[in-house]
């Protein structure tokens, strides 16, 4: 997460791109793109694209650089492809991307909690950053990770444990818990909610679940700020509360002497703290359920692919990094060599059976709503 100082950890500087110069690749740093339209006014980019890129880090000389190629690969993670996509398609750069763009968002339903041991004998953020996981039942993974010392911001949005569903009531218990930890234990309250050593001596429990839940997220100009256009989620929200982890978390913290920590937004706000944001550009059988279909080709474009965690249709419990690589390579896997490439490569509409009809079903679990990875 922090980086690796002993080059062990697989990073896209460290390994994906430095391998990918090697195979040819030109790398721009600091470089955003701002525009991506077809060239020649073909409107399926069958003729191959224009994108237009200014400098990231600077606010006065962007420096506005102009290329073209055959294909385009979108891979920016869930919410940057997203943002980058919802973008391109108001701006009717590319205005046949799907509906379907910014659905079936997931968050690996997941909940990250705390164990905090103030004084604790041993140097807590030394060692591996994910060494161990295990199922407290047949839907939900837990994971110990670990941040290098000195990585203590975190702690600013965390907090006493508090159960219960979101709700006035369960602020009320927060505030409740909080009061008596203070009157009773006003030394100890104090160290836990102070950031200096949390990295030293916290162990956060990554809780994911492989369970059914998904948002929308729609570009739109928040209530609080009418000023510019964000990513915004809407439609009925995702659990921020877990039991069984929570359940996990009291035992580890009796065991070890130390205090369950919850985030502090999950409590307030009911929002779900994640670490893993897939979907949103999912695969389908269709534009009308996705966005791409089996082989990762746009809907409505010729040559255009999409390879990130933005492709994911499904919470998958675990680490999502394994999954999108595997995916991301076998997309490409599909793809011709140099030779016998045409230029031609559209996405399939698997309502009619074809040689991909197989790949989708072997992506989607029984429902044509949206592909989903087993």
């Amino acid at each position: 997460m922090m980086g690796c100082k002993y080059g062990a950890k697989n990073t896209l500087d460290l390994n994906y791109l430095w391998l990918a110069e090697k195979r040819g690749c030109r790398i721009f740093p600091e470089t955003k793109v701002v525009d991506v339209k077809p060239l020649r006014g073909i409107a399926d980019g069958k003729a191959g694209y224009e994108v237009n890129t200014v400098r990231s880090t600077a606010w006065i000389r962007q420096q506005p650089h102009r290329v073209t190629c055959r294909g385009i690969v979108f891979s920016g993670s869930s919410l940057g492809t997203m943002e980058l996509l919802f973008r391109l398609k108001e701006k009717r750069s590319l205005p046949a991307i799907s509906q379907q763009l910014g659905g079936h968002v997931r968050t690996n339903s997941e909940s990250l909690i705390a164990i905090r041991i103030p004084g604790s004998r041993e140097d807590l953020s030394k060692g591996v950053a994910i060494g161990s996981g295990l199922y407290v039942d047949e839907h939900t993974h837990i994971e110990a990770v670990r941040y290098p010392k000195g990585s203590d911001t975190m702690s600013l949005i965390t907090t006493l444990l508090t159960v219960g569903a979101p709700g006035r009531k369960r602020i009320s218990l927060w505030l409740k818990n909080l009061a008596i930890a203070i009157l009773r234990h006003p030394f100890r309250t104090f160290r836990l909610s102070q950031p200096f050593g949390w990295a030293s001596e916290t162990v956060i429990l990554l809780c994911m679940q492989a369970l059914e839940g998904d948002l929308a997220m729609g570009w739109r100009r928040p209530w609080f700020w009418p000023f510019r256009k964000f990513l915004t989620s809407h439609g009925q929200k995702l659990p921020t509360y877990i039991p069984r982890a929570n359940e996990f978390a009291q035992k580890l913290a009796h065991l070890t002497g130390g205090t369950a920590m919850s985030m502090i937004p999950e409590i307030l706000f009911d929002i779900p703290s994640t670490a893993h944001c897939l979907g949103g550009c999912v695969i389908a059988s269709s534009p009308e359920h996705g966005v791409i279909d089996a082989r990762h080709r746009v809907f409505g474009y010729k040559n255009m692919y999409v390879c990130d965690g933005s492709v994911v249709a499904a919470n998958l419990g675990v680490n999502p990094s394994l999954t999108i690589a595997a995916l991301s390579e076998r997309a490409m896997g599909f793809i011709p060599t140099a030779s016998d490439t045409k230029w031609d490569e559209g996405p399939t509409d698997f309502a009619d059976s074809g040689p991909d009809q197989s790949s989708l079903q072997s992506l989607t679990k029984g429902n044509n709503r949206s592909a989903k990875v087993t």
